[in-house]
Formats: structure tokens, sequence, C-alpha cells
């Protein structure tokens, strides 16, 4: 790989790791469709969800207390069922199929993102101690899904967040918290049943640095930009990296 290409990689990595250290969610939307391009290969995704644990490692400690746990845990319970599922999807799709998925679900997520910044996103809040089971449960089946796939475990928690008109700070623990689990589940099956090569170990070392700094920067900035500020950048980066992945199928 070329110092152009890793310097690419670098920086989506750093970005990412910002915005998802300040607003619990977005690492994968945003450095999924520039490692899968820059890389050419299908191990970008095995890269990407190495490296999230690098951030894991660094916010989880802090947070994990603060995730309301009767919801982790059947986030959890739900995830499990998910992983499997999302990993053998993984393994059947070619580069460009995974591109375009990933191109496609930017997309959509984007306009999700819209709806609920413009208000037409309308869902009936409740409390998220009264949330069904069955929600929740689907919920952590969409979560596990999307992570063994794409890397990009933030919309369904993004609807549920949404649905419970939870805080920010509540929010974010939840979701780092949760995502947590999953990257490292996501790992574990990656390792023992997709096929990582040690090129994607090595990359993945390679980039931790950034995703370091990155983590670093959003910590740092999730106290003092307020959370729609941020979710307006996040828009504007995801649909650009949705038509990216898109155009760079073709």
């Amino acid at each position: 790989m070329d110092a152009e290409a890793f310097l690419i990689m670098a920086a989506a990595a750093t970005l990412g790791a910002a915005i998802q250290a300040a607003i619990g969610f977005a690492f994968g939307l945003i450095a999924a469709p520039v490692l899968l391009v820059t890389m050419n290969s299908s191990s970008a995704i095995q890269v990407l969800v190495v490296i999230h644990l690098v951030q894991s490692a660094m916010l989880v400690p802090k947070l994990w207390r603060h995730a309301p746990r009767n919801l982790l845990i059947k986030l959890i319970i739900g995830s499990l069922f998910g992983f499997p599922i999302g990993l053998a999807v993984f393994m059947a799709l070619d580069l460009r199929a995974l591109t375009l998925t990933v191109g496609f679900s930017l997309l959509a997520f984007a306009a999700l993102l819209a709806l609920r910044e413009t208000g037409r996103l309308k869902i009936a809040s409740i409390s998220y101690q009264a949330l069904p089971t069955w929600s929740t449960f689907i919920t952590g089946v969409a979560t596990g899904f999307l992570t063994a796939v794409l890397v990009m475990p933030g919309p369904p928690i993004m609807v549920l967040n949404a649905w419970t008109a939870m805080e920010k700070e509540l929010s974010r623990a939840l979701s780092l918290t949760f995502f947590a689990f999953c990257y490292v589940m996501v790992t574990a099956l990656h390792a023992t049943m997709g096929g990582m090569p040690l090129s994607a170990w090595t990359t993945a070392a390679a980039l931790a640095p950034f995703v370091v700094v990155g983590t670093l920067i959003g910590s740092k900035l999730s106290c003092r930009l307020s959370e729609g500020r941020f979710r307006l950048a996040v828009l504007g980066v995801v649909v650009f990296s949705g038509i990216y992945a898109i155009a760079a199928s073709y």
C-alpha cells in the first residue's frame, strides 16, 4: 500500500473515531467506504472492526456504569442471534456488492438522520424502562447483523434512542458500551470463521494510533459542542461517503 492510500485511510479513521467518541456513533459510516475503496478488498471491514476495539478500550471503562443495565442486557441477547447471520452474508458478498451495500446503507441512514433533524421522524416517545422486550430484542438482532456485515451498528440504536428520547450522555454510554460488545464478538467471529488475513491485523495496528488521536479529540469536543451541530456535520459526511462508495463501485 502506498503512502497516499495509507494517509487517506488514516484521515478516515481519525475523523470517524472523533465523531463516534463525541456522539456515540458514525465511525463505520465514515470510515467503511474509504477503507473498502482504498484497500480494494473486503478485508477492509475486518480492519475496521479491529480498530473499533482500540476506541472501545479507551472509552468504555469510563462509560459502562452509566448505561441502562436492563436495556443493555436485552440488546446483547438479541445481538447474539444477529452476528452469525451477518457473518454469513458478509462471506457471501463479493467486493463490489459489499461496497454497493455500504453506499446504499449510508444514503438510507442519511435520509433517516435528515428526517430526524427536520422533525419529520415522529416517534411517540416512551421511557426506556417501558420499552417492550420484543423491540429491544429486534434492535439487538439488527445491530449484531449490521456490525458483522458492515461494522455499522449505529442505525438501529439511533431509532431506539429517538423512540425513548434518551438524553445525550445516557444514549452515548449505552451505544458505546453495547457497540464494544458487538466489536469483540464480530472480531472473534471473523478471526475464527471469517478467514481474517494477517494483513488485516497489521493494517489495523498501523491505523490504531490515528484512532487514539481521533478518540481523544472527540472526547474533548463531546463536552463543548452541541449534539445537534455534530449530527448535522455527520449528515453531510454520511451523504458524501455513500455517494463516494456507490460511484467507486462502477
